[in-house]
């Protein structure tokens, strides 16, 4: 069984690097095979990689999405992850960073991001405002 993906009216996704955009109705789509394929609602915007691993995994899905661009993407992807590697001291960021690092080496972009889906969350909670302890 392949990939089920279950679609909003005017959602988009992209499969191998073409953006692909659903009609007014929902729809269920199977990929049957292997295929690089993204959501819309995981489609990173510009102005939205405001952090470092924010702007890693831009980069990292600039290579999903344009894979006759890749190889010239490839370095800024690895400088990105190398800063991170070295700024992260937690023992399971490190890892999923290594393991992003990796995908990205093998040619799996989606896999890399998936990899650095926690280093964001860790990022956040990181540079979250601290609660107040008079409340």
């Amino acid at each position: 069984m392949g990939l089920k993906l279950k679609l909003k009216p005017f959602e988009k996704f992209v499969v191998n690097g073409v953006v692909i955009e659903n009609g007014r109705h929902r729809n269920t789509v199977t990929v049957a095979n292997h295929a690089q394929v993204m959501t819309g609602r995981a489609i990173m915007q510009a102005e939205e990689a405001t952090t470092p691993a924010r702007r890693a995994y831009y980069a990292i899905q600039a290579l999903l999405l344009d894979p006759a661009g890749a190889a010239e993407r490839r370095p800024t992807c690895d400088l990105l992850l190398g800063q991170l590697r070295t700024a992260i001291r937690d023992p399971s960021m490190a890892a999923h960073l290594a393991e992003a690092s990796r995908f990205v080496e093998a040619g799996d972009p989606y896999k890399a991001l998936a990899a650095l889906r926690p280093v964001m969350a860790y990022e956040a909670a990181l540079l979250a405002p601290a609660e107040t302890a008079d409340a």
